[in-house]
């Protein structure tokens, strides 16, 4: 994940909510816990969000409200968030690709759909496409995580990461910050940059070119944000088809330009499946 989610994270001191003022609760029952999802809109067009790292379904509010109330939206925040319950025990990748199966499968049975993921998001979305291409029409990836990122982040400046690491846990709560930790341990796994077959599915990617005047982390210096447009260079070529776009916001690009992630929605639900590279 692009680790600068955690200053609006940090403000908003756990204020995460759910998607719409007119969305329909629906549980969705998993071992040991339920996950809360929440489903607005209804049309041919059946778009499930999968939201950054600590964050829950009202991130994409702007983003449903572009699409309009003919597209059926699925947001839910994962375990331990929100509304949605936990066993108590942190998720890996894995476990949080099941939970967002689970969601497509209950609320989505027999139906492609579009997936669309931000940050840590878009790494289990990308996951998730790869197993069950055949559970979508198309797959959206908002300035997205990916497998390969913290060994490049690593290689550049390991001092750097480690301290941000640090400060980052000390401003999380525990749950979360047990979660993290799961996390990083995966992503700093030899087994992380193993090379991943990509999926015949059409995608659309979109990379935050935005690079602050004061760096909260490494992944918002110059040298982060290049090393960032390469993962998702790279990231993109392991794709068929669809379109890869810069787009001039920081990382939450569906709160800046929500527009942006609306178009891409459009390029990946057109009938011939979107631009080719």
């Amino acid at each position: 994940m692009n680790r600068h989610w955690i200053k609006g994270l940090v403000l908003a001191a756990g204020a995460i909510t759910t998607a719409g003022l007119h969305a329909a609760e629906a549980p969705v029952q998993r071992p040991g816990y339920v996950l809360q999802a929440d489903v607005q809109g209804s049309g041919a067009m059946t778009v499930v969000f999968e939201s950054g790292f600590g964050q829950g379904g009202g991130a994409w509010k702007d983003v449903i409200a572009g699409l309009g109330a003919d597209c059926r939206c699925i947001t839910y925040a994962r375990a331990g968030l929100g509304k949605s319950g936990t066993d108590g025990k942190p998720k890996t990748i894995d476990q949080h690709v099941a939970d967002l199966g689970a969601v497509i499968d209950t609320l989505a049975p027999g139906v492609k759909v579009v997936l669309v993921g931000h940050s840590y998001g878009g790494l289990l979305a990308t996951e998730y496409a790869r197993r069950h291409p055949e559970r979508l029409q198309g797959l959206v990836l908002v300035d997205p995580a990916t497998m390969g990122q913290r060994h490049a982040f690593m290689q550049a400046d390991r001092i750097r990461v480690m301290a941000d690491d640090k400060a980052l846990l000390a401003m999380l709560p525990p749950s979360m910050g047990a979660d993290y930790r799961v996390l990083i341990a995966q992503l700093d796994s030899p087994g992380a940059t193993t090379p991943r077959a990509m999926p015949d599915v059409p995608v659309a990617l979109l990379t935050s070119t935005r690079v602050p005047a004061a760096p909260f982390v490494f992944e918002e210096t110059a040298q982060g944000k290049a090393l960032w447009k390469m993962q998702h260079a790279l990231l993109f070529a392991g794709f068929t088809r669809g379109m890869h776009a810069y787009v001039a916001t920081g990382h939450n690009i569906e709160r800046e330009n929500p527009a942006a992630v609306v178009a891409a929605i459009g390029s990946v639900s057109a009938p011939a499946g979107g631009a080719n590279h």
